[in-house]
C-alpha cells in the first residue's frame, strides 16, 4: 500500500519537532515506514526548501556541542558526525571550524584533571595508560595525549 506524500510529510514534521534531524537519518526513517523513494526525495527536498533540514547547520551545532559538554576530541566527533549520516567534506568542515587553536588540548587537559581526581594513582605506570587509552577512546591525537598526560602527572 503506497503511501501519502501528506502522511509522510507530516511524520517527518512530527521528528522535527523532537529534535534536529539529518537528511540521511529522515530518508531512513521514511524508508523504514514503507514510504517510495520518489515521495521520500520530494518530502526531504521540500523540508530543505523550507530551511526545515540543513546538514550543514546540524553538523555545526552537534560537533559544538560534542566539543563543548562531552568535551570530545575531533575525531570522535568527526566519527559521530559520520555515524548521523553527514557527508565526509561536511563533517571535516564543521570540526576545522569547532576546534580552532588550543581547544583540543584544552578539552583533553580538562578530562584527564577529571578523570584523575577519580581515581587513585598508587601505580603511575598503570595510571598513565589507562589515562591514554580514556583520551584516546574520547577521540584526542597521541601527540595531545602524550602533552596532556605529562602535565597531569608531574
Amino acid at each position: 500500500m503506497e503511501k501519502s506524500r501528506k502522511r509522510g510529510r507530516q511524520y517527518v514534521l512530527r521528528l522535527l519537532t523532537i529534535k534536529d534531524r539529518t537528511r540521511s537519518d529522515l530518508i531512513n526513517r521514511l524508508k523504514r515506514k514503507g514510504f517510495d523513494d520518489g515521495i521520500i526525495d520530494a518530502i526531504i527536498t521540500e523540508m530543505e526548501a523550507l530551511g526545515y533540514v540543513n546538514d550543514e547547520k546540524y553538523a555545526m551545532h552537534f560537533a559544538n556541542m560534542r566539543a563543548t559538554y562531552s568535551l570530545f576530541g575531533p575525531r570522535r566527533v568527526f566519527v559521530e558526525l559520520r555515524n548521523h549520516g553527514i557527508p565526509k567534506n561536511m563533517a571535516e568542515n564543521a570540526v576545522r571550524e569547532v576546534f580552532q587553536e588550543g581547544k583540543e588540548e584544552a578539552n583533553a587537559l580538562e578530562l584527564a584533571k577529571r578523570w584523575i581526581s577519580r581515581k587513585n594513582i598508587s601505580n603511575k605506570e598503570k595510571t598513565m595508560r589507562r589515562l591514554y587509552a580514556y583520551l584516546e577512546r574520547r577521540g584526542f591525537r597521541s601527540d595531545i595525549i602524550g602533552k596532556t598526560i605529562k602535565q597531569v602527572l608531574t
